[in-house]
């Protein structure tokens, strides 16, 4: 009796309840609600055995699933995914199935969810309609980015030009206040042609117009590649009163990496430590391998990088204030680059003082290291 009226209330709210015989069918109880009439064209007397897989066909895959349940191993209760069924007149029913273990008694309940499928119908609507917007406004960043990649490269042309003339005027040391100018104005167009150099390459790391396959293949020497960066930094260095130490002690660093970007990594790292190191002070690279990896380390003994700027120190225009902070695109750079290689790369703030900014890259197989060898 107990058993037939909690039959009879799950029915009145809109639950089919089956239970399941020895033999793995399943006996209708209580009254069924009136979808299920609609759905099975009539109603099976009590106790006429029902394939409940053949009724529904989703249960094919959820019933071996609930076979657990129905064994008492594990949970007592299972229950599926929406599944949607036809009734007579084109009717869709959304329908749910939960098995359920109640002390000898296996049940399974087919419960017509009509809310909760609208409910997802809307949220995957929602979904649809963001990814919409999210794939419009990746293509218009995009064209905006080949705009601006078109206005900086034109921009290099008439340098080139500027850079000439300036650089003739330079090599005839003009006397007096005519001559700083000159310098001045030479300076500035350097300073300009650096800026469009870092702006192409960042555009040129973020379209990918690097093959993949090459990039996981290419292989570089990173010892030789930080000897080449701090021979060209070392004129800078001096005029800053900056000493540059080289520490790496491995004869050969091969990397997975394509050597015009590891330098111009290289260059970065180093350029920043110069440009915010002390009158008189010292900036450390080393190289160590450690692992599958190798890391760089370039150290300077700088004011370091303020606390509010390190979190978003990696990323695109994030730059720091005065006269020493850059375009905002040389760490983005860096990160993008080494990232595409498969490696990572940091600032850490030493106990000590200053600033260390660290890079690791994956070791060359030795397979592809022998090839470039």
């Amino acid at each position: 009796m107990e058993t037939l009226i909690s039959s009879s209330v799950l029915a009145s709210l809109g639950k089919v309840v089956l239970e399941r015989q020895r033999d793995g069918a399943f006996v209708l109880r209580g009254s069924p609600p009136d979808w299920y009439a609609r759905l099975t064209q009539g109603v099976p007397a009590a106790h006429t055995p029902i394939r409940a897989e053949t009724l529904f066909p989703f249960l094919e895959v959820f019933l071996p699933e609930a076979e657990g349940v129905f064994r008492g191993e594990g949970p007592t209760r299972l229950d599926s995914d929406i599944w949607c069924e036809t009734a007579a007149g084109g009717e869709e029913l959304p329908l749910v199935a939960s098995a359920l273990k109640l002390g000898p008694r296996c049940l399974l309940v087919i419960t017509r969810c009509d809310e909760l499928f609208r409910e997802r119908r809307l949220l995957l609507q929602r979904a649809r309609e963001l990814r919409f917007t999210y794939d419009a406004l990746s293509r218009e960043i995009e064209q905006k980015d080949i705009l601006m990649h078109c206005i900086v490269h034109d921009l290099a042309s008439p340098l080139q030009t500027i850079l000439g003339v300036l650089s003739s005027l330079d090599e005839r040391h003009a006397p007096g206040e005519e001559g700083v100018l000159v310098e001045l104005a030479l300076e500035a167009a350097l300073r300009q042609r650096a800026m469009i150099r870092e702006i192409l390459s960042v555009f040129a790391s973020e379209h990918g117009d690097l093959d993949a396959t090459h990039e996981e293949t290419a292989v570089s020497d990173l010892r030789a590649g930080i000897g080449r960066v701090v021979a060209a930094q070392e004129l800078t260095a001096r005029g800053r009163k900056v000493r540059i130490e080289e520490d790496v002690a491995a004869p050969h660093l091969l990397v997975i990496a394509d050597e015009p970007r590891l330098v111009r990594v290289l260059s970065n790292l180093l350029d920043n430590a110069i440009r915010h190191s002390p009158v008189g002070g010292r900036v450390r690279v080393a190289a160590r391998e450690d692992g599958p990896n190798v890391e760089v380390r370039v150290e300077d003994e700088g004011p370091g990088v303020p606390a509010a700027l390190a979190p978003r120190l990696f990323q695109r225009f994030s730059r720091g204030n005065g006269p020493e902070a850059g375009t905002g695109l040389g760490l983005y750079f860096c990160r993008i680059t080494v990232e595409r290689w498969g490696g990572s790369i940091g600032y850490d703030a030493p106990p000590e003082g200053g600033a260390r900014f660290w890079f690791r890259l994956r070791k060359a197989p030795a397979s592809v290291a022998s090839l470039a060898a």
